[in-house]
């Protein structure tokens, strides 16, 4: 009786430890979910279904390939310890060997999957589909087969298990094996486009929905359970103790991995919570039923920090992109995790003496693995990449495997293609997007379209912009040239006029010299004709005189004859003052002629002096004053000169008139010689004759008087013409000083314009450049009318432009 019930709990016992076990395999087989929407969450949109297609058929082909061999490789009877020699695509078996199959093929396509997530995004999907084979043909059983080959027959031969090694649940067997094929892809494979920058720093790509990512993290938590409690396959309560380590592990590596992250992140980034606690489970997986609870807290803590470590340096150190961070959660920390549980076991639960002994062999047993996994992976896609090609194409990776490798879309994907296609041979933006398709890709079109408007206006005017930029920096540069030209032309102009401003200085201290000796002429002459009206005062006398004498003349003709004779030498005296007097003024008047040629050429200077200042514009402006002022200076030194003219021959007549008197004089006094000896019969004649005589010798005195006062005034404006020509001496050196100022100056005009023109051709370049730009851009038809029209004007009017360029240019140089 007792041994019918102890076999009636035995069997009940099978019978629950096969029902866990099954469970356990359930568990582990929604982890395949989990992986799915973690690594489609944090793909972006445009390779989500790639990711999920390729989750669902590594599965479907790992486990079909560990059916065929990998099952056998794993747990058949070993060879020396490396691998299994039968139980290949067995027909039939033993119950338990049925649920253990069930249980381990679930692992194997977990083994599969984790290279999903790193690969995304740019392998060929048939290149997955192989590698997925490999692994669970090859890679996966045989490394399985060495640390669990005694698992299902307790008497086989397995190389590290014999050697110590402990790996509970799979933290290196299963998920490092994946991480290590993950990394030997992602090596192969080389990053996404855009991920990295020339200068080699990193862009972040975000995934699509992080809200799918964290909800497949839960999903993989409750999968886990049966990950770990199920490794026991049995049904006991020691399941109790490796769930509740399983849970804190990945509670405490999600804190960690949130903390730490955020040292490194400006915000709190999505994915840090989701591997930190995936890095925490996949590091209590080899010990979760060794260590204890506190060590279970500290792994899981460690494995957080480390995760976040470890993308850093495979982002920013390797310059490895591995799309969800698998390498870092299922290598690094599976392998940190197998060898932390050296230190942190409970008594009893070691193969080993001492935990550094236990270290060695289980870091012995992580390097052979990764050796293994990565190594033949390595070589396995490298050869694919030789022959066949591992990555998709440039432009299936920009469109997204969605579309190119499975041809369907997400609700965006149409209005992906439509944006692809307004951007294929440039940029058409007389297209739109379909707003009739009634989902969400409608609304975002909905919203598109406007926006392409307001681009397409936008481009339009850029364009419009572009050419008034390149019109303006023509004209610029051609203003440049000729302000340039004009200021060479006004520093070389402004140079003659400094040359002829010292000349004409020069003249002017002449013109002050001569004045000077004509006001010393003129002192003299003033003197002379001082004397002569004294001498024609003293003529007038004389002939009072001979008035009174003439009463005495009968009785004194002697005394008569001897006055007449001195009076034809003074009348002779008198005659030669005056042609000396006459000869004196046609000197003067020589000498104003002078002058007023030195007017008129100073005239004209100031004339020539104001056309060239005319010329130069507003260089010019200054200089054209100081001529105006020259020239009016001029104007009045010449009328000044013309009025001594006239003056001086007006003192002329006067003297030639005064010389006709003193002629007549003469010859009457020589007739009253003739006929002294008439005089007495005639006296009364005489008188009347001496009577006239008298009164124009008052005419002459006068005169001679007059002349004195004009050769006075003569004088004077000799004074006021030295006074003048010492003036425009001074100016004329201070104007010589002004214009080499304004040559220096149109020096500095010419430099400044050769400047202008550099920034003008630089604007003109960039004006090019927009302009080429703008040219990938379709516009609609009227915008594409007016594009041809501005060109064919701009043909048109450019050669024009070069003629005028010349002519004006020639002009400038005439």
């Amino acid at each position: 009786m007792q041994q019918d019930t102890l076999q009636a709990v035995q069997q009940l016992q099978l019978a629950a430890d096969h029902m866990w076990t099954i469970i356990a395999a359930a568990l582990v087989l929604l982890m395949q979910l989990g992986f799915l929407l973690v690594e489609a969450g944090m793909a972006r949109s445009k390779n989500s279904i790639n990711v999920a297609q390729k989750n669902i058929t590594d599965f479907l082909v790992s486990v079909s390939a560990f059916y065929v061999l990998g099952f056998g490789l794993m747990f058949g009877v070993s060879y020396a310890g490396w691998f299994g020699t039968d139980n290949f695509a067995f027909r039939q078996a033993d119950d338990w060997q049925y649920t253990f199959f069930v249980f381990q093929a679930v692992f194997a396509g977990t083994a599969a999957t984790i290279m999903s997530g790193a690969v995304a995004e740019r392998m060929r999907y048939g290149v997955y589909v192989a590698a997925a084979l490999f692994i669970g043909l090859l890679i996966y059983p045989v490394s399985g087969h060495w640390a669990w080959g005694n698992l299902l027959n307790g008497e086989n031969a397995a190389y590290l298990a014999d050697k110590g090694f402990i790996d509970f649940a799979g933290s290196t067997v299963v998920h490092s094996v994946g991480a290590w094929v993950a990394l030997a892809g992602v090596v192969v494979l080389g990053a996404r486009i855009g991920k990295f920058n020339a200068d080699g720093s990193a862009n972040t790509l975000h995934g699509h929905s992080y809200v799918l990512a964290t909800g497949g993290a839960i999903i993989l938590w409750v999968g886990w359970i049966g990950f770990n409690g199920g490794s026991t396959t049995a049904a006991s309560p020691d399941f109790a103790h490796i769930v509740l380590n399983t849970l804190l592990a990945a509670c405490f590596g999600g804190v960690t991995g949130i903390f730490s992250g955020r040292l490194i992140d400006t915000v709190n980034v999505p994915h840090r919570p989701i591997n930190g606690s995936l890095a925490g489970l996949v590091a209590i997986t080899a010990g979760c039923d060794a260590v204890t609870v506190q060590g279970a807290v500290l792994i899981g803590a460690g494995a957080g920090v480390l995760v976040v470590a470890s993308e850093w340096v495979m982002e920013n150190i390797l310059k490895l992109d591995d799309v969800v961070g698998a390498v870092s959660v299922h290598g690094v920390c599976g392998a940190f995790g197998t060898v932390a549980l050296s230190f942190f076991a409970m008594p009893g639960k070691l193969t080993m003496e001492s935990a550094g002994a236990q270290a060695l062999v289980q870091l012995e047993g992580v390097a052979l693995v990764f050796v293994w996994a990565f190594g033949l992976s390595w070589l396995f896609f490298k050869a694919i990449d030789l022959t066949f090609g591992i990555r998709v194409p440039r432009e299936d990776e920009m469109i997204g495997l969605n579309s190119t490798e499975h041809g369907a879309t997400l609700g965006t994907g149409a209005l992906q293609k439509q944006l692809e296609a307004m951007t294929q041979n440039g940029v058409d933006l007389t297209r739109r997007l379909d707003e009739s398709t009634g989902d969400e890709a409608a609304e975002l079109a909905a919203l598109f379209n406007p926006f392409i408007d307001e681009v397409h206006d936008l481009v339009c005017d850029i364009r419009e912009n572009a050419r008034r930029m390149k019109s303006s920096s023509s004209g610029l540069e051609s203003l440049s040239v000729a302000f340039r030209d004009g200021a060479e032309k006004s520093g070389a102009l402004t140079g003659a006029v400094s040359k002829s401003s010292g000349e004409v200085a020069g003249q002017a201290r002449n013109n002050r010299e001569i004045a000077e000796q004509i006001l010393s002429e003129m002192t003299r002459i003033a003197s002379s004709a001082e004397g002569m009206s004294d001498e024609v005062t003293a003529v007038s006398e004389a002939i009072a005189e001979l008035m009174n004498s003439i009463s005495q003349i009968s009785g004194n003709a002697s005394a008569t004859s001897g006055v007449t004779n001195e009076a034809n030498v003074l009348s002779g005296e008198a005659v030669e003052t005056m042609h000396a007097l006459s000869k004196a003024s046609e000197e003067i008047e020589a000498v104003v002629g002078l002058i007023q040629k030195i007017t008129m050429q100073t005239n004209m200077l100031a004339i020539n002096a104001a056309v060239e200042a005319a010329r130069a514009g507003d260089a010019g402006k200054g200089f054209a004053i100081v001529a105006g002022q020259v020239r009016s200076l001029a104007a009045e030194t010449d009328k000044a000169a013309e009025e001594i003219r006239q003056r001086i021959s007006h003192i002329r007549n006067q003297s030639d008139d005064a010389s006709t008197v003193i002629s007549g004089i003469t010859e009457l006094m020589q007739a009253i010689h003739a006929s002294v000896e008439g005089i007495t019969s005639e006296v009364e004649s005489q008188r009347r004759a001496a009577g006239r005589v008298s009164e124009r010798m008052t005419s002459a005195s006068s005169s001679a008087q007059t002349v004195t006062q004009s050769i006075q005034d003569v004088q004077q404006r000799a004074e006021t013409v030295r006074s003048n020509a010492t003036q425009n001496e001074e100016r004329l050196s201070r104007n010589a000083a002004t214009a080499s100022d304004l040559q220096e100056d149109a020096r500095e005009s010419a430099a400044q314009s050769v400047l202008l023109a550099e920034e003008a051709n630089a604007v003109n370049l960039l004006s090019d450049e927009l302009t080429t730009s703008v040219e990938r851009f379709a516009l609609k038809k009227g915008e594409a009318d007016r594009d041809a029209d501005w060109l064919a004007q701009e043909a048109q009017r450019r050669p024009h432009a070069s003629v005028e360029g010349k002519t004006e240019k020639r002009s400038g140089s005439v």
